[in-house]
């Protein structure tokens, strides 16, 4: 923030002509009034040899197989989403495998039903990273 040259008050650069405080004439004229490069404070990036940057296709192919178990998740670096993901996937696969195995259908393939609906959907996931370009991985950089 500029200080007056003559009450030495912290004003704005908006007050450059009257200074608020003294009522000075110009408080600002003959003071060092530059400012710094933002980017050079912020969001610098010190290794960029460590940046790894992530494959779409890799990405698809970890969601088409291993979806239900949020491994594209993982690859992508979003932990959270990825558990919560695996948690969805138990307790619809084996809560609601449970509840049709125990109640009116005394197979295995009661577990299997639900399996393949979660499965199917992770396909068209799997196809939504292909088409979309705006996917992005835990750092925000997007997916090559």
């Amino acid at each position: 923030m500029a200080k007056c040259k003559y009450c030495h008050e912290s004003i704005s650069r908006l007050d450059k002509e009257v200074c608020p405080f003294c009522g000075g004439y110009k408080p600002l004229e003959g003071t060092d009034d530059s400012t710094q490069d933002i980017t050079k404070v912020i969001g610098q990036v010190e290794h960029v040899e460590n940046l790894q940057l992530h494959s779409k296709v890799i990405a698809a192919i970890l969601v088409i197989l291993l979806g239900i178990f949020g491994a594209n998740l993982f690859y992508l670096g979003k932990t959270k989403k990825a558990l919560i993901t695996l948690g969805i996937s138990l307790v619809f696969i084996g809560g609601f495998g449970s509840l049709i195995f125990f109640l009116a259908w005394s197979s295995p393939f009661a577990y299997l039903i639900f399996y393949f609906v979660l499965e199917s959907l992770m396909i068209g996931v799997g196809i939504g990273y292909l088409v979309k370009h705006n996917i992005t991985d835990s750092n925000g950089a997007f997916l090559k």
